[in-house]
């Protein structure tokens, strides 16, 4: 893979700005959602293990549906309808939501907003051909995405302090329905892509057989392992974290602004590492980036006050900028139009399913202790298995 080797072409400037407008507003609500359906649950009278096993089950289908989502929308040729279908099913499940009080029927409207999330996230394969691969844009996707993530947790917790908890699920509902709006105006251009993939791809032949060198095809399979131990350790505590935080905390307003710092900063650190990732220091990087994962969960583990918080926050936000920027860059670069949904489906697949066994494991021993802080050091070796599948397997 040779990040620089060619100079990169925008297929359509518009519907890349579109997909970004997008993918600002989804995350916004998304994280919205993840933060503060805890306390909505709480408030709702359920008990800890019980939410802990509800937002940890409607994950459980990121973990099948993108690869066959990924596969499917390469062989058709086609990913608009499915980003499409996506939004418009967020939306609509968002609204039964708001209407829902009984836990079994939120369990099943939670499940099926994550298949049409499934539906949505075929976004990155066609901003990636769009893009051309070119790892700067590919950053300032991830920085966009966080930086939803940013604006959805400070204005939840600007809702709850000033409305009931009831409203942070109009909010989603309503930022939803703008994303349906952006999505709209996004043209796919399938035959531009193909036509200038074409191109490159003779372009590539005629290099490689003048400077008499082989380009490794397929992406590392260490990735996917080191993906899924490390949301295993991280997803489980990030899922109840407004919880935790709530245990020390008493204003939502600083519990907001604890939880949308960490996206904040990582908006700032996309942008930074999608200008250093280069083959040399692509490994490092990553593993950088999986063992502050592991900082980042003794931290949380001993923190009692609003700076130890922010300084596990800091932490959780460079491990997730530096290991996630530069495994999305590296896919980008292995990948093209004919397998790109697939490969990123798998990475996805392995990011989710980490995270869904990780939090049924976790439900399971509250089950017996209710305590959280009892068994989050055991959470905290996970991502370290992550760095030794980097260390031995990988390879720039």
């Amino acid at each position: 893979m040779e990040i620089d080797r060619c100079n990169y072409l925008i297929i359509s400037k518009n519907s890349v700005i579109f997909i970004l407008a997008s993918v600002l507003v989804n995350g916004t609500a998304g994280m919205a959602l993840i933060y503060y359906l805890p306390r909505y649950l709480l408030n709702l009278g359920n008990e800890l293990s019980v939410i802990q096993f509800v937002t940890t089950l409607y994950p459980f289908t990121f973990t099948f549906l993108p690869p066959f989502l990924g596969k499917l929308s390469d062989k058709l040729q086609n990913r608009y309808y499915f980003i499409l279908t996506g939004s418009i099913g967020i939306s609509t499940f968002f609204l039964l939501l708001l209407f829902s009080t009984n836990i079994a029927i939120i369990t099943s409207i939670l499940i099926f907003y994550a298949v049409f999330a499934s539906f949505y996230r075929v976004i990155f394969s066609l901003y990636q051909e769009l893009i051309e691969n070119d790892p700067k844009y590919v950053s300032y996707y991830n920085a966009v995405s966080v930086f939803g993530w940013f604006l959805g947790s400070q204005i939840g917790g600007i809702f709850l302090d000033l409305f009931e908890i009831s409203s942070v699920l109009i909010f989603i509902l309503i930022t939803s329905l703008i994303n349906i709006f952006f999505v709209i105006f996004i043209k796919e251009e399938r035959s531009k892509i193909l036509q200038r993939n074409e191109f490159l791809k003779i372009n590539d032949s005629y290099e490689n057989n003048s400077n008499n060198r082989v380009i490794e095809k397929g992406v590392s399979r260490a990735l996917y392992f080191a993906l899924f131990f490390r949301h295993f350790g991280v997803r489980p505590i990030i899922t109840i974290l407004a919880v935790l935080m709530s245990f020390h905390l008493t204003s939502d307003t600083q519990i907001g602004f604890l939880l949308g710092f960490n996206p904040l900063l990582q908006f700032f650190l996309m942008l930074i590492t999608g200008k250093i990732i280069t083959n040399k220091n692509q490994k490092i990087i990553i593993v950088i980036g999986f063992l502050l994962s592991s900082v980042a969960i003794f931290g949380y583990m001993v923190s009692t006050e609003f700076f130890g918080f922010l300084l596990s926050q800091i932490m959780v936000s460079f491990s997730f900028a530096l290991f996630w920027n530069a495994i999305q860059i590296y896919i980008a670069q292995k990948t093209n139009p004919l397998n790109k949904g697939k490969y990123l489906g798998y990475a996805q697949s392995s990011f989710f399913s980490g995270g869904f066994v990780g939090g049924l494991f976790l439900s399971l021993l509250l089950l017996f202790n209710p305590n959280y802080y009892a068994f989050m050091w055991i959470l905290m070796f996970f991502p370290l298995i992550s760095v030794c599948s980097i260390i031995l397997s990988f390879k720039s």
